[in-house]
């Protein structure tokens, strides 16, 4: 643990530019008895990566890591497989985890002057195989989850509740949970959207025999769940029901890899993010909901008040502008004294350069060759 930093700098590197902590007392405890900050984030192989897993959740990393905490990420293979992706079928499930995937994450981490060899990457099948002791807490979480409660949770893979679900869906939530007590995790870190996996986990965290977790004391402790923020999608709230719960409302407006056209991926080529950025909603005036907005608040100024991004305009349109605290540019986009097109194009160059290492990487051989037979997996063309 970097022993150099005080426990509300800790806290602070840990928490910010996250929309919840579960609980902060927990998290200060952890801290005040020298515990040993172990993290864990989980992924599924489903898609291409995007800003929300390459920065959002890599640069959560990079606080994790200044913060003195030992960092791990789950390659979810198991999972993907329960939850159907890349079609199920195990062989190209478990060649884009190491040949896309995981480089796809290791090019992000770059982005923030993280190397590989500062992260412990893990596969289901690394941590299941022959560890019998895994699959008895997978049995033990599912002894004190109901099975209400289970259909409940199986929103964190995507799916609404219904009575017409397969028993590999209801495997799911008790697995995810069981993998956090196995990796000896008491940094559990994911969006809001994995919310409800997270409270099992601290919910039966006391009630387990068989694998549970212990502070520096020897006293058994729940799982802190650390809930990132959401960066929002292209495409905006019109196909949305916006008369859900307002948590809802933000999962379902996130940028997702399910749905290409809301995404801009972390090896686009500068002209496709321009593209992108100029298409996305960003109605003039209109805070609520516009994935600008939220871009600027989540990526450029990492969830702080204070920062700096540079807008660049022609001298006719006013010159370049730059912007100390994001509580005046927001001001200056409301009142209309900021264009959608300023603020579009000044994020696309934010981008275009925060996304260099990672395009850098894919141009290796292996990475580029692991992308194209992503893409042929994903029929995009």
């Amino acid at each position: 643990m970097n022993n150099t930093l005080t426990i509300e700098e800790k806290v602070e590197l840990i928490s910010r530019n996250c929309q919840e902590v579960l609980t902060n007392d927990d998290l200060k405890n952890l801290i005040e008895t020298n515990t040993p900050l172990t993290h864990y984030i989980g992924f599924e192989i489903s898609g291409m990566v995007h800003l929300g897993t390459g920065l959002i959740s890599m640069g959560k990393i990079a606080d994790f890591l200044k913060a003195g905490v030992k960092c791990q990420i789950l390659l979810a293979d198991f999972h993907s497989y329960l939850n159907n992706k890349l079609g199920g079928n195990w062989e190209n499930i478990r060649w884009a985890t190491e040949n896309y995937f995981k480089q796809g994450l290791i090019a992000s981490l770059k982005c923030f002057g993280v190397s590989e060899d500062q992260i412990e990457f893990v596969t289901g099948k690394d941590l299941y195989e022959k560890n019998i002791t895994h699959w008895e807490t997978f049995m033990e979480v599912g002894k004190h989850v109901t099975l209400s409660r289970n259909l409940r949770s199986i929103s964190i893979m995507g799916k609404k509740q219904g009575n017409d679900v397969s028993m590999a869906t209801l495997f799911y939530p008790p697995l995810q949970v069981a993998d956090i007590f196995t990796l000896r995790v008491n940094l559990a870190h994911a969006g809001m959207d994995q919310r409800k996996a997270h409270v099992v986990a601290r919910q039966v965290a006391e009630k387990l025999v068989i694998n549970p977790l212990f502070d520096a004391k020897g006293k058994k402790i729940a799982p802190v769940a650390i809930h990132q923020n959401l960066i929002a999608g292209l495409t905006g709230p019109e196909s949305v029901d916006l008369k859900q719960e307002k948590e809802d409302v933000t999962i379902d407006l996130k940028m997702s890899k399910s749905k290409p056209n809301s995404a801009v991926f972390i090896h686009d080529t500068p002209d496709e993010i321009r593209n992108k950025i100029r298409k996305a909603y960003g109605p003039p005036k209109v805070i609520e909901y516009n994935p600008l907005i939220n871009w600027v608040k989540t990526l450029i100024f990492w969830g702080q008040e204070t920062g700096e991004f540079v807008i660049e305009r022609p001298e006719k349109f006013g010159g370049n502008i730059t912007y100390t605290k994001v509580s005046d540019l927001i001001k200056d986009y409301e009142e209309g004294v900021l264009f959608p097109l300023d603020l579009k194009n000044g994020i696309a160059e934010w981008l275009i350069k925060k996304l260099e290492p990672a395009r850098l990487h894919f141009e290796q051989e292996g990475p580029k060759m692991g992308l194209a037979k992503m893409r042929e997996f994903l029929e995009i063309k």
